[in-house]
């Protein structure tokens, strides 16, 4: 079976971390080609090409989109398309590879869904989007049962196919980060740690004011993402007297090395995130977790069992977790215990397994 992954744009981020992993633990017999939407992002293309062939396309939209898929599509002959993420120009991707024959697609879905009440607007737009890969037969997989529970009661002509979790190869980032920990030197500086896209979805700025709040000598918070909140963020740590440059490290590849170099990890985010693999990275590490009490957090951690759920946006029980944390050893390790014991449930191997057996058995588009 050839599969063609979809990418718009090779951001060092979470939806391209997934394609690189199921691209690598692909099963025996699945040959496998990438292609880029958007070639001039291409920040995660040297972890990619010594995998693949990669391909790349200048950005474009609509029917220039949709003609471009038939073309690469007629040129490179797949048995299945993988799309990431759903998304309106995915959307047309997916046009453009049915009209060139393409018989089996599906596309990823990633957060979960305005709210009717609070965006009605929004809300729509989404349902427009799922009807649409519904009459292309693109078969719509939520990555958590909060992305899937978002979008219940579906109206006709809008169904999601069963859930597959985000998975990661927990063994080797375990193995990494250990590798990592074991280098750093006596009396090291202590560090709470996030890794998220700078972004409105993700909630940087509560834990920057909490720990500001509940600093304490020999401990540093490093941000670890790029995004379009970034000059915000900046200009929110000089206004809390801290130093941005130290703060927020911008993009990195060396995630398991800087878990090792962590004490306590902190996964500030909103109602908006729809998964968080950032904190299956930090269990296998065996970080101690604290994380906003909002459904995809609450249902990666188990419900509370793997790490502490806070209330999302209270910078006030934020400051005072943290503050007790960083000052107790004992209650971070049992924390990191727990998170440990939880983080093989989101092992690469089984969710690999769900997509490429999806694509080889979903039965064809009519």
């Amino acid at each position: 079976m050839k599969v063609l992954h979809v990418l718009n744009g090779l951001h060092a981020a979470g939806i391209e971390s997934l394609a690189l992993q199921l691209i690598r633990h692909a099963p025996p017999g699945v040959r496998a080609a990438l292609l880029n939407l958007d070639g001039a992002v291409r920040d995660l293309e040297p972890a990619f090409a010594p995998l693949l062939p990669v391909h790349h396309l200048r950005r474009s939209d609509r029917l220039a989109l949709a003609w471009a898929a038939w073309r690469h599509c007629r040129r490179l002959r797949p048995d299945a398309v993988l799309l990431f993420p759903c998304s309106r120009p995915i959307l047309w991707f997916a046009l453009g590879a049915r009209l060139a024959g393409v018989r089996r697609l599906a596309v990823t879905l990633q957060n979960t869904a305005p709210a009717l009440a609070v965006d009605p607007a929004g809300r729509r737009r989404w349902l427009r989007l799922l009807r649409w890969f519904g009459r292309l037969g693109v078969a719509v997989v939520p990555c958590s049962r909060a992305v899937a529970a978002s979008l219940e009661r579906l109206p006709p002509g809008c169904r999601l196919a069963a859930v597959i979790a985000n998975g990661c190869d927990t063994g080797a980032i375990a193995a990494r980060a250990a590798a990592s920990r074991a280098r750093r030197p006596p009396h090291d500086r202590q560090r709470v740690l996030m890794v998220a896209r700078l972004d409105r979805i993700k909630d940087q700025p509560t834990l920057l004011r909490a720990f500001a709040a509940a600093r304490r000598p020999g401990w540093e918070l490093w941000l670890v993402g790029e995004g379009p909140e970034r000059a915000p963020l900046e200009q929110l740590a000089r206004e809390l007297g801290l130093d941005p440059g130290a703060v927020l490290l911008g993009r990195r590849s060396d995630i398991p090395e800087l878990l090792g170099q962590a004490d306590l990890f902190a996964f500030s985010t909103t109602a908006a995130e729809g998964f968080g693999i950032a904190l299956i990275e930090a269990m296998a590490a065996g970080l101690p977790l604290l994380a906003s009490d909002v459904p995809a957090c609450r249902e990666l951690l188990a419900e509370g069992s793997a790490g502490e759920l806070l209330p999302p946006r209270d910078q006030q029980v934020w400051a005072q977790r943290l503050a007790a944390l960083m000052a107790d050893p004992p209650s971070r390790s049992a924390l990191a215990g727990r998170a440990l014991r939880q983080a093989e449930r989101f092992a690469i191997a089984p969710s690999a397994a769900a997509w490429y057996g999806l694509l080889a058995g979903s039965p064809p588009v009519r």
